[in-house]
């Protein structure tokens, strides 16, 4: 798609066209090109869609021709069962889009293939072609480790293409004996795959992002992890050694720079912490298929290795942190019930039904390398320093984040880190997961009743809480009075104090290296399935309960306060793909409340997404989520004769203090091996894959966009790379909006270097042909993506695919005007008409007295206005929105909206 205004531009001026690819251009004869001699003014909106084809096929057929094929199966065939598998009632589909492979539409049902490669370890591709013609959820993986794992869903939120779109997934094998397996997640949304194709390749070449100097002016755009402890499962990896450098070539090939992973997750640090308790552990699949699990309580320090081998990479480190627990506070903890009632000290929280917040009481606890020989033994009953697991509340931060005691544990872990790492260059700061369970807040307005908390609120506030401090309910009471009249000032008192202990973590950090920074990501997911329950009821739709930034500052961060705060940045997860699956198999089953929630608040939280954006250094992480079918999962010894146990007892050169067997069993369905895993991320089919960067820049202006979750995603390179192109060669700061819409697309600009800078950016899946009204030009640009000059007249015209960013650099003294934006007449008018249609089914149940959702009639007058602000984008999120299609549901029972 980026390289289509390069395309536009070429053909105005009548020259030969150079397709920007990996390489620095490609050439393509001008007399094979003859259709682009017609001029830009008269190319209709579906040649330019042609267009963006073409180019898009020859830059993937540049980066397969550089490999050479070794295998290439036609799914439509018959194999034999030393080739192929199937269970289920799987088919050869014909169809309108082509013939396929289905596999049947219920969960797990599944298919896969054998295959053979020459070199373990050398970087593959995988291209797989499949069918966007009808709803569907996609698993795709090896069947045992994480090295082919990826996924896709169709329809639903998306309109489909129609069309046959392809996985593009690079992978390191680890054995030559290969399988890929195709998997039916929820019902009613069958695996399809029409032929596969396996490349290997020579290298993976780093992406040159000419706009940007590697100074640090231009804007982050990486990868961030949740989970660290899948290392020696994924990316052909057994070693971290080996992990990091096939990850750092990956980053490097599409140009994601920044890098955000775990050094302290659900426990103590994965580092050789001197002040905390550490552990750490990973998975590792052998060469023979078995999987392992080796552990430590005195890693090595594997962080300073990889912080060695991304200064020579050019990549920037973030550790981060979970942060749900610290062993030193753990060891110390007060959680005798009876004690504290009768006045004992705790610093852990006190809740409003005066219990004490024992544990997280979420899937965590087990995972200190403290339980695993209990656990192994099948010994386990207590967790590590007894933490609870029963009782009666629900999940939450277990320390106070205003105690002393906590403050200084929390404050001393990041100074550690910070001095730790300051010597590495490619070390760039600390990032904190704002989760329910996050000990730097309070998770909800539940939290925090305890008699320092509120001795401190008195002293400070001069509010009197009238609630007899010996009394055993005392807490609940506090609550009750806290969260009545006094509610503003006890969030606004709580949200200042969490301000201050934030700034003292920012301070000791940057005193270890001025340029280091601190962010906080906001992480809706585990956050509110744990604080409201899971998303599974109306009250947790938009407009029923509180905005995103309202629930942060029940649970003590106002976002607000950190707008001038140097070295601070705040990031706003989206999670995109939640709500096809909502932790269930259920499908084109699932009740609409659980289908709902994640991506409402994604596109249609005005007030969250108001005030992330108002802050100077907004940024944006896109949660891959993924869904994880365990079967009979089992952990066991070792085999007395397993040869390679020693050898894979190793973590980072050090020997690991433990290591164990696991696997997940499921009934045999012809798979060839007994060692299985089946977890996978599902991502938007095609283009769409494109809508959260796309959304991130459009709503927020983000300076930084990170993307991932539990392992590296590789199976949408050359998406990934165009943007990379367009993205990190804008100023990391905050564009100036022109005109007074952003729908359906962003045109900002900034003066800046000498030049100014524009982008433009398409917030949706169809193409927008823009109309820029410059003023003060010399008729020339640069496009930031290529390098390459290009016309900008007075009238400038640009075209946008799908999702698609454009960013430009003109001269100083140019000014942009103003512009307009035209999108396919069809798209707008069948947006509008549904629209008008909806408008009406809402009044006729006014009519009728019919009890409407939460919301629906806010929906209503907000739908009015984007019809007559022509907000295109918008209005096809909310035509889809909860309030929306509840009223259909009620309009029409059985209706699934």
């Amino acid at each position: 798609m980026s390289v289509l205004f390069h395309v536009s531009s070429l053909v105005r001026r009548g020259r030969t066209l150079h397709v920007p690819t990996k390489n620095p251009c490609h050439t393509l004869p001008e007399k094979n090109m003859h259709v682009l001699k017609a001029k830009y003014q008269q190319i209709s909106a579906i040649a330019i869609l042609f267009l963006i084809t073409v180019c898009t096929s020859l830059l993937r057929a540049e980066e397969t021709e550089k490999g050479r094929l070794i295998t290439e199966i036609d799914c439509t065939k018959e194999y034999p069962a030393d080739k192929y598998f199937g269970h289920g009632n799987v088919r050869v589909v014909e169809s309108k889009t082509g013939r396929y492979r289905e596999a049947e539409a219920k969960p797990l049902s599944r298919f896969g293939y054998r295959f053979a490669i020459d070199n373990v370890g050398k970087p593959h591709l995988m291209v797989v072609r499949f069918p966007d013609d009808k709803r569907r959820y996609m698993c795709m993986m090896d069947g045992t480790c994480y090295d082919l794992t990826t996924g896709v869903f169709t329809d639903f939120a998306q309109p489909l293409s129609g069309k046959m779109l392809e996985i593009r997934q690079v992978f390191w094998p680890r054995w030559k004996d290969c399988s890929v397996v195709f998997m039916t997640w929820g019902h009613g949304e069958p695996a399809a795959v029409a032929d596969i194709k396996v490349y290997e390749l020579d290298e993976l070449e780093p992406l040159k992002v000419s706009g940007d100097p590697n100074d640090g002016t231009r804007r982050d755009f990486g990868i961030q992890y949740e989970d660290p402890c899948g290392t020696g499962a994924s990316e052909g990896a057994m070693t971290h050694k080996q992990w990091t450098e096939h990850v750092a070539n990956y980053a490097k090939h599409t140009g994601q720079k920044r890098f955000v992973y775990p050094i302290i997750w659900y426990h103590g640090p994965h580092y050789p912490s001197q002040r905390e308790p550490s552990d750490n552990f990973d998975v590792v699949v052998a060469p023979d298929r078995r999987q392992y699990v080796r552990w430590t309580s005195k890693p090595s320090d594997w962080v300073a290795e990889m912080l060695e081998q991304f200064e020579k990479d050019g990549l920037e480190l973030h550790t981060s942190m979970t942060l749900l627990r610290l062993g030193s506070l753990m060891k110390n903890m007060n959680i005798d019930l009876g004690s504290i009632h009768a006045g004992k000290e705790t610093y852990n929280n006190m809740l409003s039904n005066n219990q004490v917040q024992g544990g997280t009481h979420d899937w965590t606890p087990q995972y200190n390398v403290m339980n695993f020989p209990s656990k192994l033994a099948g010994k386990l009953s207590t967790y590590a320093y007894g933490e609870q697991t029963t009782g009666p509340y629900g999940g939450g931060p277990m320390f106070n984040p205003l105690h002393p005691t906590v403050q200084e544990a929390i404050i001393g872990v990041a100074e550690e880190i910070a001095q730790r790492y300051k010597k590495y260059p490619a070390f760039k700061g600390i990032s904190f997961n704002m989760w329910h369970a996050t000990i730097l807040w309070y998770g909800s307005l539940s939290s925090g009743y305890d008699d320092y908390s509120v001795g401190l609120f008195e002293k400070e506030t001069g509010i009197k809480v009238p609630v007899d401090a010996k009394a055993p309910d005392r807490f609940s009471k506090r609550h009750a009075f806290l969260t009545g009249p006094q509610r503003d000032k006890w969030m606004a008192w709580r949200c200042k104090k969490i301000h201050e202990l934030n700034r003292r973590i920012r301070d000791v950090v940057v005193a270890a290296r001025p340029d280091l920074r601190v962010t906080y990501t906001f992480w809706p997911e585990p956050w509110f399935s744990t604080i409201l329950g899971f998303p599974k009821s109306p009250g947790h739709q938009l407009h029923a309960r509180g905005s995103t930034i309202a629930l942060c500052r029940e649970a003590g961060f106002d976002p607000a306060l950190y707008r001038d705060e140097p070295n601070i940045d705040l990031d706003l997860s989206l999670n995109l793909a939640r709500d096809r699956d909502c932790w269930s198999w259920q499908g084109t089953n699932s009740p609409l409340e659980w289908t709902c929630m994640f991506r409402d608040h994604d596109f249609l939280d005005k007030e969250t997404l108001d005030g992330f954006a108002a802050n100077p250094r907004s940024g944006v992480y896109v949660f891959n989520c993924w869904v994880e079918a365990w079967g009979e999962h089992k952990w066991f010894p070792c085999e007395k004769d397993d040869a390679q146990k020693k050898e894979l007892a190793v973590m980072s050169g050090k020997p690991a203090e433990g290591i164990f067997r696991i696997n997940s069993e499921y009934p045999k369905d012809g798979f060839w091996w007994d060692s299985q895993l089946r977890i996978t991320p599902p991502f938007q089919a095609g283009d769409h894959f494109l809508e959260g960067y796309a959304h991130a820049l459009a709503e927020l202006d983000a300076l930084r966009i990170t993307r991932g979750g539990l392992f590296l995603d590789k199976a949408h390179s050359d998406q990934i790379r165009h943007f990379a192109l367009a993205y990190r060669s804008l100023p990391a700061k905050k564009f100036e909006t022109v005109g007074g819409t952003t729908d359906p697309v962003a045109v900002r600009t900034l003066v800046a270097d000498g030049r100014r800078y524009v982008y433009l950016v398409n917030r949706d899946y169809y193409p927008v042909s823009v109309e820029l009204h410059l003023d003060k030009t010399n008729g020339k640009a640069t496009d930031l993506a290529t390098g390459q000059p290009v016309d900008a007249p007075a009238t400038w015209r640009v075209t946008l695919g799908p999702y698609d960013l454009r960013s430009f650099a003109l001269s100083q003294q140019a000014v942009v005007k103003g512009f307009t934006a035209t999108a396919p007449k069809e798209i707008e008018k069948q947006l509008k008409d549904k629209a008008q249609n909806t408008l009406a089914m809402i009044e006729s149940l006014e009519k009728a007295k019919k009890p409407l959702p939460a919301g629906a009639k806010k929906m209503a007058d907000s739908i009015k206005a984007a019809i007559k602000e022509g907000r295109l984008a918008w209005l096809r999120r909310a035509l889809h929105s909860y309030p929306i299609r509840k009223c259909k549901q009620i309009a029409a029972p059985g209706n699934t909206g």
